[in-house]
C-alpha cells in the first residue's frame, strides 16, 4: 500500500488554551500543509476539539446572521427556497437526524476530506468527487443531453482509472499534490461550499449574492479539513455530525 505524504511535525500542547488552538488554526489557514496527528487518544482530543467546535459555531452563526440579515434587508428571502425546511416537515425527526447528523457527514467527509492525505486510492476518491459532485452541475449548466452526459461520465471515470493505475502518472500527481497542497486544500474547501447551493431551488437572487449563501459551509470546510489533518478523518466526521445535530435541534426548536 502506498504511504501517505510525510506530515509536518509540529510540537503542540496536548492541553492548549482556546487562544493557542485558534492561533494554530489560523497559522494553518495561512499556509495549509500536511500535519502530524498528535492527539490520538480521546482524552487528549476532546479539549482542542471542543475549542474548535465552539469557535466554528460562533463564526458560522455570526457570519450567517450578518449575511442572511443583509440579504433580507435587500428584499430577498433565501430561506423560502431552501430544501431543508420541507425535508424537516415531511420526514420523521429520527430519520432526519440519521440523514443530517450521521449519513451526510460521513459521505461528505469521505469525498471532500479523506483525499487531503494523499494515497493512490484517495487520489481516485478525489476523481470521484469531481465526477459525482462537480461534473453533474457543469453538464446541467451546459444543458447537455442525458445520453451525452452518461458518455462524459463514463469517459471521466475511465480517465480517473487510467491515471491512478499508472505508476508514473500517480507519482507525478503525488509530487504535484505535495508541492501545491494549499491549492488542493482550498479547492476542496471551495467546491464543498459551492456543492451546497444544491440545497436551494428556484433562487431569485442577483448572481453576485448567490455564493454568499454557502459561506457558512465554506467556513465549516476549513474547520473539518483542519480537524481531519490535525486529528483524523474519524474526528472530522464526528465533529461534522455533532455540529449538524446542534443546528438540527435549533431548527426544530424554532419551527
Amino acid at each position: 500500500m502506498e504511504a501517505p505524504l510525510p506530515p509536518d511535525r509540529v510540537r503542540e500542547n496536548p492541553s492548549p488554551r482556546p487562544k493557542e488552538t485558534a492561533l494554530a488554526f489560523w497559522r494553518f489557514l495561512k499556509a495549509p500543509k500536511q500535519l502530524e496527528a498528535l492527539h490520538q487518544k480521546p482524552e487528549e482530543v476532546w479539549r482542542p476539539l471542543l475549542q474548535l467546535f465552539v469557535l466554528k459555531f460562533i463564526l458560522s452563526l455570526g457570519i450567517a446572521a450578518i449575511i442572511f440579515g443583509l440579504i433580507k434587508l435587500m428584499g430577498y428571502n433565501p430561506f423560502a427556497s431552501h430544501r431543508m425546511g420541507r425535508f424537516l416537515e415531511e420526514n420523521n425527526p429520527l430519520l432526519v437526524l440519521l440523514a443530517v447528523a450521521v449519513i451526510s457527514p460521513a459521505i461528505e467527509e469521505f469525498f471532500f476530506r479523506a483525499p487531503l492525505r494523499y494515497t493512490r486510492m484517495r487520489l481516485f476518491v478525489a476523481f470521484l468527487t469531481i465526477i459525482f459532485f462537480i461534473l453533474p452541475t457543469l453538464l446541467e449548466m451546459l444543458q447537455i443531453s442525458t445520453l451525452l452526459s452518461a458518455l462524459i461520465w463514463l469517459v471521466a471515470l475511465m480517465l480517473a482509472i487510467w491515471v491512478v493505475l499508472s505508476d508514473m502518472r500517480a507519482w507525478y500527481l503525488r509530487r504535484l499534490w505535495e508541492k501545491r497542497f494549499p491549492t488542493v486544500f482550498y479547492t476542496f474547501t471551495i467546491v464543498f461550499g459551492m456543492v451546497h447551493l444544491a440545497n436551494y431551488e428556484n433562487l431569485h437572487l442577483p448572481i453576485a449574492l448567490i455564493p454568499l449563501l454557502v459561506v457558512p459551509q465554506f467556513i465549516g470546510a476549513l474547520f473539518w479539513g483542519y480537524i481531519r489533518l490535525r486529528f483524523s478523518l474519524t474526528w472530522a466526521i464526528v465533529s461534522h455530525g455533532l455540529f449538524n445535530a446542534v443546528l438540527l435541534a435549533i431548527a426544530y426548536l424554532t419551527m
